[in-house]
């Protein structure tokens, strides 16, 4: 799960960094794939490089209508996933449509929109059942699965305890795969990576408030927007 958590640091900064910048957050990594040099691609399993993700990120930029207005605590976040340096790289970009209560800092999920460039898709049907379970998963890490040690042990030890993602919180999915003919890749990890920071960054144009936490509980949420307050 290593992916997962640089992925939550490097695309939370990334984000962090296009605010700084006044940038928009889709064109401000836009801005950065050049292919040129280590993101330029080879034969066979990553021809186009970086500009495979530039389509990436203009599709779903496409996709949910990207800066359209939203209700009062709702904000939409982006983050993206990519592996080049590995020999089966996929690409792929998260948009996270998500409400903040300010009074207890809840975060409701409302949409996840993911696109990914694995290639030729083998086998359509497998490739989303295997996208929506990862994507999932991701907003279960993101939001629910934690837990502490004590002692050199965890402290839960059954599911009445341990609070993984329920069906009454699962939100609406729009799940997409670019079409080409490319050598076909992975669907394992890239679908999760995107979605825990897309989701902190939609929090973050919700409130104002830049949470650090994994899983982002609440409270997490509630101090950030304190500490923003302060």
């Amino acid at each position: 799960m290593g992916p997962g958590w640089i992925g939550w640091a490097v695309e939370s900064f990334m984000d962090e960094v296009a605010h700084k910048q006044n940038m928009d957050p889709i064109d401000f990594r836009l801005s950065l794939l050049k292919a040129i040099g280590k993101n330029a691609g080879k034969a066979p399993e990553s021809v186009g490089g970086a500009l495979r993700l530039v389509k990436v990120l203009q599709e779903i930029k496409t996709r949910v209508n990207w800066g359209m207005p939203l209700a009062q605590n709702e904000g939409v976040g982006l983050a993206i996933s990519s592996g080049q340096e590995r020999t089966m790289p996929t690409w792929g970009a998260c948009v996270a449509h998500v409400k903040v209560d300010p009074a207890s800092g809840q975060v409701s999920v409302l949409k996840l929109t993911s696109v990914l460039d694995c290639g030729t898709v083998v086998h359509p049907d497998g490739a989303l059942a295997q996208t929506q379970g990862s994507v999932l998963w991701g907003l279960s890490l993101a939001l629910f699965e934690g837990t502490q040690i004590k002692q050199g042990q965890v402290t839960d030890r059954n599911l009445n305890t341990y609070m993984p993602l329920r069906m009454n919180a699962v939100p609406e999915l729009d799940i997409s795969f670019m079409q080409n003919s490319e050598f076909p890749t992975g669907l394992g990890e890239p679908g999760l990576i995107a979605v825990a920071p897309a989701i902190g960054n939609a929090i973050f144009n919700a409130t104002g408030a830049r949470v650090r936490d994994l899983p982002t509980r609440p409270q997490a949420v509630s101090t950030a927007m304190k500490n923003k307050l302060a």
